[in-house]
């Protein structure tokens, strides 16, 4: 069984099992953004998209950067949340200091690696996003082995 119970700092209330643990969202989706003169993929700045049960059609956004040290979590309906990846995917030809890969990885889908200057092509963009909302919308589980 499970409870619900709101959390400081959550927006929603956070759903918990019996012995008190908190569920967890499970990760669908994670890009990966390479400046040129990082050194791996503890400097990438990373936005992952999680699963929301508590909410259909809702995703649960991190967006983390280890240059800034900061993390920022919000929550977008699917059409939303792939609007807002692809503003991202559009604006990185345009950075003063520019990222130079782009690195999709998500549960069902093999990790791909693109050069950002392959973002100036929509074919692309719209790649990367169809393959974020597939991974968003389809239901994907966890199988553990007993």
């Amino acid at each position: 069984m499970t409870t619900l119970k709101p959390v400081s700092g959550m927006t929603h209330p956070v759903r918990f099992k019996e012995d008190g643990r908190a569920i967890d969202k499970m990760l669908k989706a994670t890009i990966y953004v390479q400046r040129k003169d990082g050194t791996g993929k503890k400097d990438d700045d990373v936005i992952d998209f999680y699963e929301d049960d508590d909410y259909q059609e809702m995703v649960r956004i991190k967006y983390s950067t280890p240059e800034l040290q900061r993390n920022a979590v919000f929550y977008l309906p699917i059409p939303r949340a792939i609007n807002y990846l692809g503003d991202i995917l559009k604006t990185f030809r345009h950075d003063a200091d520019p990222f130079e890969y782009v690195q999709v990885s998500t549960q069902i889908h093999p990790s791909v690696l693109y050069h950002v200057a392959d973002m100036d092509n929509a074919e692309i963009r719209h790649l990367i996003e169809d393959t974020v909302e597939a991974a968003l919308r389809r239901p994907v589980r966890r199988v553990k082995k007993d």
